[in-house]
């Protein structure tokens, strides 16, 4: 095999490698933007239906946050918290009360001014929360309020 037709077969190779790990523009079923801000968060939109899911990612506020997304039947105010050690007041992301639902499921940072980020998924009927789980010292952002909930159908 010749050299030019080995580069040939690897640039075929390596754009079907490429095709193969991207998704199409528009592929996601649902857009919806999330707003962050002190010390809020606010969705475009409250009901989704089953699918795919972009969520488009504003964060308005002076601080850091990130975004969380989980399927629960659980008010968004009453998440579960981790009650001794170090993370002690925060969200208890490994509750069995919470489902994640994706890999990733969560922006984990989200830094002051920011545009541009996205989470896509595909979520199932049912009842989500969305949360900041982030803390500064005694600054819990969740129990400040950055907290909210939509259904998908």
């Amino acid at each position: 095999m010749t050299g030019t037709v080995r580069k040939a077969l690897a640039l075929i190779a390596i754009g079907g490698l490429v095709g193969a790990c991207s998704s199409p523009a528009g592929s996601a079923g649902t857009t919806v933007t999330a707003t962050l801000k002190e010390w809020e968060i606010k969705l475009s939109s409250g009901d989704l239906k089953a699918g795919d899911i972009q969520i488009n990612f504003t964060n308005n506020g002076d601080k850091e946050h990130e975004f969380l997304v989980r399927k629960t039947d659980l008010a968004p105010d009453k998440l579960p918290l981790v009650t001794s050690g170090e993370d002690k007041g925060r969200v208890d992301e490994e509750s069995s009360q919470l489902t994640e639902v994706g890999n990733p499921s969560e922006i984990a940072v989200l830094p002051p001014g920011s545009t541009g980020l996205s989470l896509r998924l595909t979520l199932q009927p049912g009842h989500y929360v969305v949360f900041c789980n982030l803390h500064v010292n005694d600054l819990f952002h969740y129990k400040k309020g950055m907290h909210t909930e939509f259904t998908v159908t």
